[in-house]
């Protein structure tokens, strides 16, 4: 039965809305055609002109040829939507011209086909109810009607018109929803370019997870060590514990802002992540707010580093100290920045001879090789003797 589910009530009215809307947008063009065509007295042929094949005909060529330069794709995608049940994606921000040229065709396609349906319904319907009426003895014949029969057996011949009428709309509607999709979906490059922004809108939100990884997962772990030094020193330490839970409130007001900037971010839709304002100038904040005992050793002009370089090199840097914090033997780290002309090296060493080194395939471990890899560097994470060594190679170009 599936296959005259075409023949439903509710599919054929749809359909014939969908036609008789073309055959609505038709008639500008064909009250513009009528005039030029009775040119020469338009009071007495202009409306005549309206209705005659020519002008019809004619109506055609110039409908293809201006539609591309009006917004007729939008309103034909809406009504192939919602009449015509039809699954169109919207087309890419930089629609091209053959997107325009396209729709323009199914725009001419629409108002063709609805101009012939929606005359036939014009036509059909009156001329339907008088051959009944007729038939049923209500109305005497005009003598309008040839053959006669049509008249004659009215009974039959005015619900047999209504009935192909029916047919020729349904019909007519199915095979125009290929052809529609053809012409209103989406072409070749438009397909490449919802494809790339769709990658742009992923990896904007790999982004988004990335930065929220790194920075709130840092927060919470540094929470963690710092809540429980705090409840095992409250009785003792009481000047200690306070700090801590001063250190505590820092860290989870700084996560989260930058919890509600990337949610801010996935509820707007935008595309581009903003990056956050970090980098090595933070790198003395960083180690103390961390809760690892950090040897730092560093080289060279850190202040000479590019912005970019500098902000991935600050979020390895605190990813590695969480895993610190969350893997190593003791919340301890030699951490070692060597900084070139046109190179950034990092080493962070923690013990790790007792416990579970962090997964080579976790998270952090990727989104450290992620950050080093964006810049065209590489990174490497594994265990070297009783030491666990994150390291990172980040180049950048000279000016």
């Amino acid at each position: 039965m599936r296959a005259l589910e075409f023949l439903a009530p509710a599919a054929v009215g749809r359909g014939w809305l969908w036609l008789t809307l073309g055959g609505a947008l038709l008639m500008p063009y064909m009250i513009l055609g009528g005039l030029l065509y009775g040119w020469n007295d338009a009071t007495a042929q202009a409306a005549g002109g309206i209705f005659h094949p020519g002008v019809f005909l004619a109506t055609l060529p110039f409908i293809v040829l201006t539609a591309p330069f009006l917004p007729v794709g939008p309103v034909e995608r809406s009504a192939a939507r919602t009449l015509l049940r039809l699954d169109l994606p919207d087309p890419p921000r930089a629609e091209s011209w053959n997107t325009r040229w396209r729709a323009g065709l199914g725009f001419a396609f629409h108002v063709a086909v609805g101009g012939i349906v929606a005359g036939m319904s014009l036509a059909t319907v009156p001329f339907s109810l008088y051959l009944a009426l007729h038939g049923a003895g209500f109305v005497e014949d005009l003598g309008l009607v040839e053959p006669a029969w049509l008249t004659r057996y009215g009974l039959l011949t005015g619900p047999a018109m209504l009935v192909t009428l029916w047919i020729v709309t349904a019909a007519v509607a199915a095979a125009a929803k290929p052809v529609e999709r053809r012409l209103l979906g989406p072409g070749d490059r438009d397909r490449r370019l919802l494809a790339e922004e769709e990658n742009a809108r992923l990896a904007a939100r790999n982004r988004i997870a990335t930065e929220l990884h790194d920075s709130v997962g840092h927060a919470l772990s540094a929470v963690a060590v710092q809540a429980e030094a705090a409840s095992l020193l409250v009785e003792e330490d009481p000047e200690f514990t306070r700090r801590a839970l001063a250190a505590m409130r820092d860290k989870a007001t700084g996560a989260l802002k930058e919890l509600d900037a990337a949610i801010g971010v996935l509820r707007n839709g935008e595309r581009d992540a903003p990056a956050a304002d970090v980098g090595l100038s933070g790198l003395d904040d960083l180690i103390a707010s961390s809760g690892v005992a950090v040897d730092l050793e560093a080289s060279g002009d850190l202040d000479a580093v590019p912005r970019a370089v500098s902000r991935e090199a600050y979020r390895i840097l605190q990813e590695s100290l969480t895993n610190v914090l969350r893997h190593a033997d003791r919340a301890e780290a030699a951490v070692r920045i060597d900084a070139e002309a046109d190179r950034l090296g990092l080493a962070v060493e923690s013990p790790c001879s007792n416990r579970t080194a962090p997964r080579a395939g976790g998270a952090g471990i990727i989104g450290i090789g992620e950050r080093a890899a964006l810049l065209g560097g590489s990174a490497d994470a594994g265990r070297d003797g009783g030491q666990w060594v994150v390291t990172a190679e980040l180049p950048w170009e000279r000016p």
